[in-house]
């Protein structure tokens, strides 16, 4: 076999979600994502585990929660914890996906199952706003969620922004749910955008 051949082919691993989606009884916000860091990168096994994104700081900040453990199980309690306080749940789009070369990019992930969200607002009807942590067109969590829209054979409008807290909402269920769409809390947003830029959009959401 041809060694580029390889060289192409082996960059590609397919991956399942590692975990599922936490959702405690009554919650009013779902957070939606995209898929979670590499493993090696991952300090729990929790979402937003990888110690350089700052989404559980922006949380905190919010509520005023200081988080007293960062690695292991102990973390993952706390979080879930400090999500059924708040009335909170959090999944991702991605089910199954290709991952490229090891990066947690989301251009890398390629998907092939995504999240049921319909399902999710059915199972938890006192769900009614979604918050979308990254932007993204076709790939992050906006663009997937629009994806699962057109499976679904329905239409989600909502206008891009580069610089604004994204907003809008749609009918399901004879009931209003609003979306927020926030900038992404990775490394690379808060090194270009700033903590303060993204913590502000965060404390909108939580205040509409």
């Amino acid at each position: 076999m041809n060694s580029k051949y390889k060289e192409y082919k082996a960059p590609y691993i397919l991956e399942k979600h590692p975990f599922e989606a936490y959702i405690p009884e009554k919650a009013k916000t779902l957070i939606i994502g995209t898929f979670p860091t590499r493993k090696e990168n991952r300090k729990f096994e929790f979402y937003y585990a990888n110690e350089k994104n700052v989404f559980w700081d922006i949380l905190g900040k919010i509520f005023n929660f200081q988080f007293h453990f960062d690695e292991g199980m102990k973390a993952v309690n706390e979080r879930k914890e400090f999500l059924k306080d708040n009335l909170i749940g959090i999944t991702d789009m991605h089910l199954l996906c290709y991952r490229r070369k090891g990066s947690s990019s989301d251009e890398d992930i390629l998907h092939i199952k995504l999240q049921d969200i319909f399902f999710l607002l059915s199972q938890y009807p006192s769900i009614n706003r979604l918050i979308l942590t990254s932007r993204t067109e076709y790939v992050g969590a906006l663009g997937l969620l629009k994806i699962y829209f057109m499976q679904q054979d329905k239409f989600l409008e909502i206008p891009q922004s580069a610089t604004k807290l994204i907003k809008n909402t749609f009918i399901y269920e004879e009931r209003t749910i609003k979306i927020f769409v926030p900038y992404s809390t990775s490394p690379k947003v808060i090194k270009d955008y700033g903590f303060d830029s993204i913590l502000d959009m965060y404390k909108q959401v939580f205040s509409d």
